[in-house]
């Protein structure tokens, strides 16, 4: 089964294609059979329809939620990541159309998911019982690794140190320049000269009467 990818993405866009989610309670034992009895029906009919799908089971363990996915696809990515698809190929390529095995849990790796390639969809078919043994073995590896990873200590999240303060440097005093006293201006008196005017006598003359 081929598909062109500009097809693809619009499909998975205008989510036109298969897709369902179902709710399990923690399975007893925590093995792969309860989930793929819950995923195996719609798969096989989405299969045998040729048709794009996303099915997946959501479950938990230890606390932690376990999401299982079966998938089809042209890359092994979630379809969640459809915006990414057009940086491996062409939008006029045509691609083939595999089945993809997901499961998602903080308790399976540090990524947080596994994923695993089960076959294109075209060849699905012609060996249907291999291909779900194959399926059902790959589970059952991803769950021990949840169970595994319930088991390991738990790593205390590391506190970020807040970078030292750096110390602020000390402030200069401030020295007020001592203003030099101001020179007293002493006003000289003038001395005011006493200007005296001498006063001129003038002599009367006395002139004799002649007899």
């Amino acid at each position: 089964m081929k598909i062109e990818v500009q097809a693809f993405i619009n499909q998975i866009q205008d989510q036109t294609y298969l897709t369902d989610e179902y709710e399990l309670p923690t399975p007893d034992p925590f093995v792969a059979d309860g989930i793929l009895a819950q995923l195996k029906p719609a798969i096989d009919k989405a299969i045998e329809k040729q048709a794009l799908a996303s099915f997946s089971v959501l479950t938990e363990y230890a606390g932690e939620p376990v999401k299982v996915t079966l998938e089809t696809g042209i890359v092994n990515l979630p379809l969640q990541y459809i915006k990414k698809v057009n940086q491996f190929f062409e939008l006029d390529d045509q691609a083939e159309v595999n089945l993809y095995l997901y499961v998602t849990s903080p308790l399976i790796n540090r990524s947080n998911m596994r994923i695993d390639l089960i076959g294109t969809v075209a060849s699905f078919e012609e060996a249907a019982a291999a291909n779900w043994t194959k399926i059902a073995d790959l589970l059952t590896k991803d769950l021990e690794a949840v169970v595994i990873g319930s088991q390991a200590p738990k790593e205390e999240p590391v506190e970020k140190k807040a970078p030292a303060k750096k110390k602020a440097a000390p402030k200069k005093k401030a020295t007020t320049k001592k203003k030099a006293p101001a020179k007293k201006t002493t006003a000289k008196k003038t001395a005011t000269q006493k200007t005296t005017t001498k006063k001129t006598t003038t002599k009367k003359k006395t002139t004799k009467k002649a007899d």
